[in-house]
């Protein structure tokens, strides 16, 4: 699974000093004059101490019109430079052959077929039916926003990646190879930035987040039963860092239940969980297919709820807001709770503005917010909104309370 083949031409034209290149897994990062920096897509094991032991890649290179001599030298796991010497003003063709192993497993999606989706469908329903046959509550979140000590040590870090690479660029004599190193140091520095306003900015939603797993936490483990009278609703997340991390260590922290669903991201080991994310869900299912995952965290949950997050947050409210809104999930009994209305503010006037136009209901779709948006009955809105967690959890706990008494905390229609 980890073994990868690479193949590649690359074209060199010496009147004009352009690079050109065709192959995938591969990409021309940087050129100068007759140099250039071939770059891989996903990082190849590659010991420079010892090129030719087992676990380093092999590196062929072939002249293909053999103009000039072509070299390769500063090889790493990232990739290496080509150089043409002594060549004519005719373009120089060379190809080049990888074979190694990647440092660590990346999906590839199109690569899915039929076997794998199935079995994650078939692997969710065994999971739900034995381990949370009356639902789960979902908490959804950037797998980015850590707590302050961890940013911090992250921050540290960088701070010592970049020192790293000034070192090596203090003693590196090839000019073009300085010259990556600098471009990677300034890369660096933006993300040192970055990473100074994230620590200001989102340790408070960590916090939050852990708050929340600790009171379900506590809720599942000593309350739960006898509120539910024997059933048993646990916290699920996605199962991977921040947030979701935060929302599991809380609630495991009062010896509860957690749920994880994740997939392969690549950067974690399967088989090795020590120092891990992962442990903090006392139960994990691994994915093959990323949609499906999103579809299973929705759609086997009574409550879901959105604390700050990115891109794959985004995908799973407008799922969520989607599967609400077409009745494939029903609105008497999946409830949606976006929290830190601060940080959603924006995401609500792109409602407001998707309203304007027509292109969603204008009266069942929107999301009550206190004082804001909140004169019509319930039946108007397809979320809520919480300001703190445990205005969440007392919201949370209320509903699933709710669908008990009416007898609907179950999975089935």
């Amino acid at each position: 699974m980890n073994e990868i083949e690479l193949h590649g031409t690359l074209f060199y034209e010496p009147s004009t000093n352009e690079w050109t290149g065709s192959g995938t897994g591969w990409y021309i990062e940087k050129t100068d004059g007759n140099l250039a920096r071939i770059t891989f897509e996903e990082p190849i094991t590659f010991d420079k101490r010892q090129p030719f032991k087992n676990d380093s890649y092999s590196l062929s290179i072939s002249n293909i019109n053999e103009n000039g001599d072509v070299d390769t030298y500063n090889v790493d796991e990232d990739g290496f430079v080509i150089t043409w010497k002594d060549y004519s003003e005719e373009t120089c063709i060379a190809s080049f052959q990888v074979f190694g192993t990647k440092v660590c497993f990346v999906p590839n999606d199109r690569a899915l077929g039929v076997d794998e989706s199935v079995a994650d469908i078939h692997a969710a329903e065994l999971l739900f039916s034995y381990e949370a046959k009356y639902g789960v509550i979902t908490l959804m979140g950037s797998g980015s926003i850590s707590c302050k000590e961890i940013a911090e040590e992250k921050y540290k870090s960088l701070q010592i990646e970049a020192g790293h690479l000034k070192e090596r660029m203090e003693k590196e004599k090839d000019s073009f190879c300085k010259q990556l190193l600098q471009d990677r140091i300034d890369r660096i520095e933006r993300r040192k930035a970055r990473q100074k306003r994230i620590i200001e900015k989102s340790s408070k939603y960590w916090d939050s987040a852990y708050r929340f797993g600790e009171l379900w936490g506590r809720y599942a483990a000593h309350e739960q039963e006898k509120a539910l009278e024997g059933c048993y609703v646990p916290i699920c997340t996605g199962g991977g860092p921040g947030i979701m991390r935060a929302a599991a260590q809380g609630a495991r922290d009062q010896n509860a239940h957690i749920i994880g669903i994740d997939c392969q991201f690549g950067v974690d080991n399967f088989f090795n969980l020590k120092d891990s994310y992962s442990v903090y869900s006392n139960q994990r299912l691994r994915m093959n297919n990323f949609s499906i995952r999103e579809g299973v965290l929705i759609n086997y949950s009574h409550v879901i709820l959105f604390w700050p997050g990115g891109y794959g947050t985004a995908w799973e409210v407008y799922e969520t807001l989607s599967k609400i809104q077409t009745n494939h999930l029903r609105r008497h009994r999946t409830k949606a709770i976006f929290v830190h209305p601060e940080y959603w503010e924006p995401f609500f006037k792109c409602i407001d503005h998707m309203r304007e136009y027509g292109a969603i209901n204008s009266y069942g779709d929107r999301v009550k917010i206190p004082g804001v948006d909140d004169q019509d009955p319930d039946e108007a809105y397809i979320a809520e909104v919480a300001n703190t967690p445990e205005e969440a959890f007392e919201m949370t706990k209320a509903y699933v309370e709710e669908l008990f008494k009416k007898n609907q905390l179950t999975l089935k229609a």
